[in-house]
């Protein structure tokens, strides 16, 4: 009898997610499941992988179960190694690395006997379509495989390379990574993050993980916004359907100001604002779908940078860590912009333009760490499996460049606007239709509809 390959493209969150959805639920057709991991370590990506500093989950270990149906598992999970943690408690990135890890292994050891999981660890170049159906795949160091569906869960895309530093990119002070850092830096060194996001909050605990040999840190994005901080509540204050606030898609500025009164409300109830972010971000979908596209234009333009801060909050922890290194002088956050970069010998001296003024400030650094956050664009993106697929016409991006186009089922939409048959995506770059698409929960529910689909459709 015939078998269904599946192939998924990427082992981190969702990628893994989805596989243990269709090793729970396969459909009724042999199946193998393959899942293809180029990094390291399966089941981690980039944000869960095994680091010699323990990086904080930003989310309270109760919220992050990767099970709608148990909602405890993560947290019983983490208990059998830590069994004094709470479900509030911001919990070590690599243990929910080990935690997707088991899910796959039980999921792999209870699946149906028509059911397969086969893992390859490589590199996916290049997908081609195959007549009448299915697609090649073309790996960096092994033979093809004809798969009969193909997966896209690659994940957070790299951050874009800064043009400002195009003539400078081989120098030995920039760090395009910002995992790869140096860890010869002492007190009298200064770095240049640039982002003020949650990668510049990585860097600034990475770099200062020795308190003998903390660096001075600058960092500068165009509005100077830092994350908020997480906090303890439970999303149940706002209420209602959001009948409000979706009356008020017509305009931006109508939505800002529901929404401003809506955390308000909150607030006045003994609650906190973020319940109110939660309580939106749940809309999100719907919202943005039915925003006309001038108003996503507007949103994109002028609010992102400030939802971002307030919907990407940091752990209580890191953030009491950020504002400890800003009062001694050895964290400051800047506002503007880049004019011109030029070398030094070993160093680099950064020329910038304070935000709201016409002056200019200087710096020479030792080090320039690249923390500007995922890039979305798709038309520049570095990822060779990528541009192929967009050269080829079988992804797109939306009218906002905020990731790739997908069908209700997570297929692919291909440039003529039409629906894949072989080809999905299940990831952050789902934002393009569905604008929020980070979360375990959210990414938690695309995989599981995704796999209900790919099991009964074929």
């Amino acid at each position: 009898m015939m078998r269904d390959t599946i192939v998924i493209v990427g082992a981190g969150f969702c990628g893994t997610v989805l596989a243990v959805n269709l090793l729970r639920r396969p459909g009724v057709i042999p199946t193998d499941i393959v899942l293809i991991e180029r990094g390291p370590a399966m089941n981690r990506g980039v944000a869960y992988a095994a680091r010699e500093i323990p990086f904080l989950l930003n989310v309270p270990a109760g919220r992050l179960s990767a099970d709608p149906s148990d909602a405890q598992q993560f947290l019983n999970f983490a208990r059998a190694r830590l069994p004094l943690a709470d479900g509030e408690d911001f919990l070590p990135r690599s243990l929910y690395g080990d935690y997707l890890e088991d899910l796959l292994l039980r999921a792999e050891r209870e699946a149906a006997a028509h059911v397969r999981l086969r893992r390859i660890r490589d590199e996916v170049l290049d997908l081609r379509p195959l007549e009448p159906r299915g697609i090649e795949v073309r790996f960096a160091q092994r033979q093809t495989m004809r798969a009969d569906r193909v997966v896209l869960a690659v994940g957070n895309p790299p951050a874009s390379q800064l043009p400002w530093l195009q003539t400078l990119r081989d120098h030995g002070a920039i760090r395009d990574n910002p995992w790869d850092l140096p860890k010869d830096l002492q007190q009298h060194h200064s770095v240049l993050i640039v982002g003020n996001g949650l990668t510049m909050a990585d860097v600034a605990l990475a770099l200062s993980w020795d308190p003998q040999r903390v660096p001075n840190m600058h960092t500068l994005s165009r509005r100077g916004l830092v994350p908020q901080v997480q906090s303890s509540f439970h999303p149940c204050s706002a209420g209602g359907n959001g009948e409000e606030l979706l009356a008020k898609t017509h305009s931006m500025r109508s939505l800002l100001r529901a929404s401003r009164e809506l955390a308000h409300k909150v607030e006045r109830a003994g609650g906190d604002w973020r319940e109110a972010v939660t309580f939106i971000r749940n809309l999100a979908p719907q919202i943005w779908r039915q925003l006309p596209q001038t108003e996503q234009a507007r949103f994109v333009r002028h609010l992102q940078a400030h939802w971002d801060t307030h919907r990407h909050r940091l752990p209580p922890q890191l953030a009491q860590r950020l504002a400890q290194m800003r009062s001694c002088g050895k964290l400051r956050v800047n506002a503007g912009r880049v004019q011109r970069v030029s070398a030094e010998g070993e160093r680099l001296r950064i020329v910038w333009r304070t935000r709201g003024r016409p002056d200019s400030s200087a710096l020479t650094v030792d080090l320039l760490v690249n923390a500007t956050g995922p890039d979305y664009v798709l038309a520049r993106t570095r990822e060779p499996m990528l541009r192929s697929l967009r050269a080829q016409g079988l992804i797109a991006s939306d009218a906002h460049n905020l990731g790739i186009r997908t069908d209700v089922s997570g297929a692919c939409v291909n440039a003529r606007g039409g629906r894949s048959a072989d080809l999905f995506y299940v990831g952050p770059m789902l934002r393009a239709d569905h604008w929020e698409a980070t979360a375990v929960t959210e990414l938690r529910g695309h995989a599981e509809r995704l796999a209900q689909h790919l099991a009964t459709s074929h």
